[in-house]
């Protein structure tokens, strides 16, 4: 079964910041959470929704160590256990879709909304 892992992000609490809030509004965030949901469940896929409060980017693909140090500004991932030096936002993907590999059985961490949603559907989004 294909399964896609997705960050619970706080849009809300985002918005708030002034810096961001006309970025995140361009994106769509929740509408291209929605079409992407419902594509993924209407092929027989499961989506897997980490919390927001999971350390993705905090925590070492390769040892699984986690770096409470690393500050917003870094963008470069130095794990001080194993030594790891990666992008940032790379480590925090490959992070996202370990999370989402071991959790797709349990479903721990997916919203059933979405498959309730499509329950009697005729045509996916």
């Amino acid at each position: 079964m294909k399964y896609v892992c997705l960050e619970d992000l706080n849009v809300k609490g985002m918005m708030q910041n002034g810096k961001l809030a006309a970025s995140i509004a361009r994106q769509g965030f929740y509408e291209f959470r929605e079409r992407l949901t419902t594509k993924i469940v209407a092929s027989g896929g499961s989506v897997v929704l980490a919390s927001q409060w999971f350390p993705s980017s905090k925590t070492c693909h390769n040892c699984g160590q986690i770096n409470s140090e690393l500050k917003l500004s870094d963008r470069i991932y130095n794990c001080p256990h194993c030594r790891t030096v990666i992008d940032r936002d790379l480590n925090a993907a490959i992070v996202l879709s370990q999370y989402g590999e071991v959790n797709q059985s349990t479903r721990v961490g997916c919203t059933r909304i979405y498959a309730c949603e499509l329950e009697g559907a005729d045509s996916p989004g």
